[in-house]
C-alpha cells in the first residue's frame, strides 16, 4: 500500500481546514497565537494524522509542538517541498 505523501501547500491548506481558518496557515506560524488552536483542534489535527499519516500522536506530544513548522517536521517524510 502507498504511503500518502503531499506536498508542504497541500499540508497547510488541510491544516486551515482542519482549524476552519479563515487565514491561511503559514510555517512560521505559532500554533498558540491561532484562536482556532484549542482542545476540539487538536484533536482534529491527531485523528488527521493518525488517518492520513499512520502517526499516533499523544496531548502531551502535540502540547510540546510550538509552530506550524514543528507539526510538518512531525509528519517526516510524508510532507515534502
Amino acid at each position: 500500500m502507498k504511503e500518502n505523501k503531499m506536498k508542504k501547500d497541500e499540508f497547510l491548506v488541510a491544516l486551515e481546514d482542519i482549524l476552519q481558518r479563515e487565514e491561511s496557515c503559514n510555517e512560521n506560524d505559532k500554533l498558540e497565537d491561532y484562536d482556532e488552536w484549542d482542545s476540539l483542534s487538536k484533536m482534529a489535527v491527531m485523528a488527521y494524522y493518525d488517518k492520513n499519516f499512520k502517526i499516533k500522536i499523544g496531548l502531551n506530544q502535540l502540547g510540546a509542538l510550538k509552530t506550524v513548522s514543528d507539526l510538518i517536521k512531525l509528519a517526516g517524510e510524508n510532507i515534502n517541498d
